[in-house]
């Protein structure tokens, strides 16, 4: 008995809740009722939402219900196009850039077809503090992206994952799920064109606030104990060419002290610790399509460059790893010939800020590159091109391959050489040498210690004693003892003969005796031209 009430009870509030839907779906004009459990936060308060059918009802606008069937629903949250970009100048290239900096305001257009495209992201520092790494021309960082559409009105940065690769498209799936890529950021999409269907994303929201190019991360031992000053920064320069485009921020840091880090070292070449601002230019550019170029597999008897990746299970060999070489695309005008010039030859700039008195010497130091090539069967496959005063472009640009002009509060290195390549195949992109002028006065430096003291004032007995004449530290001592150990294999001995600890001291000795003999027989000998020869003569 108690189960027939308990049925009469169900049935009856069965009966009762689809009288009530049923009111509910006929008295709202035709709405269909929705509700929503998905969130556990909801469950006991559940959300209801209704969704209008297309046709409108007798009581409705039939022009206001046509509207709203005829929008997207990616556009019914978001601002107008034309409302976005209204006021900004438009500069267009491979994407096109919406801005006014006097406001601080630029944007940048996706076109739908350039969405999950490969693309070349790179940053370096357009000024620099003059030490610890922050010098004017220095690469931070280098990635390829993709920009990917997400629900919500959202588009993710990511780094597609190139570490691990396979020709098998099975194999090549399965390492996909099994190894994923990395999202540097997700930006809301600011605005979408009703019919081309271009996103607008907000330039100073992704350069500024998000740090793609990971600057505390690549300099920890300065930026660590500061923070970006987003009242202190602000968009610099915008320029758009049909391969790429040219972005700057002027970025302000605060903080200092070397609280927020362990590994911070304090800076000595800015006035006030507490802060300081870095312009770094960024350069987006579409990834190079160059069938004919072949990636070329780097061999362990010849140093190069390398880009490696990994294809588990290779038949044939336990080393997982592929490595190409970094090399540029050079081809013959004349395949047959055994000496041809180039169809694209390798076109290196000099930056106008080398001073006017080093510049021949720098060029001549690129010239002499045309012999290397020519055993590799290329004339003149290097051209050197001095960069107006008046130049239209940055030497920043990526289009650019350029040697620049910096200076820094202490010498560094004689100077570099940073390049870009394709991370699929090898292929160099974009190279720049950054020569540093402080290194120039540590030579002028150098040599007037050798003219001044040459061998004049003779070698002390103490360090005839040492070895090579020179007391240079136990380091060596150990050297020399492992000369005089038996050696282990012919092999270990063959090295060791092979390797005069030595010369490099004697080298200097000899260097010293012979710009004290031209110090002693001037004239005829100049010491302020064999000075400027020497100087010449490092440079190239």
């Amino acid at each position: 008995m108690r189960l027939v009430k308990q049925s009469l009870r169900l049935g009856l509030v069965f009966f009762c809740g689809l009288a009530i839907a049923l009111s509910l779906a006929l008295g709202s004009g035709g709405r269909v009722i929705a509700v929503d459990l998905s969130s556990p936060a909801q469950a006991s308060s559940p959300a209801i939402y209704a969704q209008v059918d297309d046709a409108p009802t007798s009581d409705s606008d039939p022009e206001a219900g046509a509207a709203e069937s005829t929008t997207p629903p990616e556009l019914v949250s978001l601002k107008p196009f034309e409302e976005v970009i209204k006021g900004l100048e438009v500069s267009k290239g491979l994407f096109t850039i919406y801005h006014d900096l006097q406001r601080n305001r630029a944007l940048i257009g996706l076109k739908p077809s350039q969405l999950n495209q490969n693309l070349l992201f790179m940053a370096s520092l357009e000024s620099g503090l003059g030490e610890l790494g922050l010098f004017r021309g220095w690469p931070v960082n280098d990635l390829m992206i993709q920009f990917r559409q997400i629900p919500d009105n959202r588009i993710q940065v990511a780094v597609p994952n190139v570490y691990f690769r396979n020709p098998q498209p099975q194999a090549q799936q399965l390492l996909r799920s099994s190894f994923g890529d990395s999202v540097l950021t997700t930006l809301p999409i600011q605005a979408i064109h009703g019919e081309t269907g271009e996103l607008l994303l907000d330039l100073k929201d992704f350069l500024i606030a998000r740090d793609p190019a990971n600057l505390s991360g690549q300099f920890p031992w300065v930026l660590g104990s500061y923070t970006v000053n987003s009242e202190a920064s602000y968009l610099g320069p915008v320029q758009a060419f049909p391969e790429n485009v040219e972005l700057e921020t002027v970025l302000g840091f605060s903080g200092g002290g070397g609280a927020a880090s362990p590994l911070s070292l304090g800076l000595s070449s800015i006035p006030d610790g507490r802060g300081f601002s870095l312009r770094v230019r960024y350069s987006l550019s579409a990834m190079p399509n160059h069938p004919t170029f072949l990636p070329r597999l780097a061999d362990e008897r010849v140093g190069y460059f390398l880009t490696a990746y990994r294809t588990p299970g290779r038949p044939g060999t336990s080393d997982p790893f592929v490595r190409y070489i970094h090399r540029w695309q050079l081809e013959k005008q004349d395949p047959t010939a055994a000496l041809s010039p180039p169809r694209a030859p390798l076109v290196f700039w000099l930056e106008n800020t080398i001073p006017q008195e080093y510049r021949a010497a720098v060029r001549d130091g690129v010239d002499w590159w045309n012999a290397a090539f020519e055993q590799a069967g290329f004339t003149q496959a290097i051209e050197v091109r001095q960069m107006p005063a008046n130049a239209d472009w940055d030497p920043a640009d990526v289009r650019y391959n350029v040697i620049r002009w910096s200076d820094s509060l202490y010498p560094w290195a004689s100077g570099l050489g940073p390049s870009r390549v394709n991370p699929l195949t090898g292929e160099i992109l974009d190279a720049d040498v950054i020569l540093d002028a402080s290194i120039v006065s540590d030579l002028g430096l150098e040599y007037d210690t050798l003219v001044a003291e040459g061998m004049a004032a003779g070698v002390a007995g103490a360090e005839q004693l040492a070895p090579c004449g020179h007391p240079l530290g136990d380091r060596l001592l150990a050297r020399l003892g492992a000369r005089a150990a038996p050696p282990r294999s012919a092999s270990a001995l063959q090295r060791l003969d092979a390797v005069d600890y030595c010369a490099a001291m004697r080298g200097t000795q000899a260097n010293a005796f012979g710009t004290l003999t031209i110090t002693t027989l001037a004239p005829p000998f100049s010491t302020r031209e064999a000075k400027a020869a020497y100087l010449q003569q490092y440079l190239r």
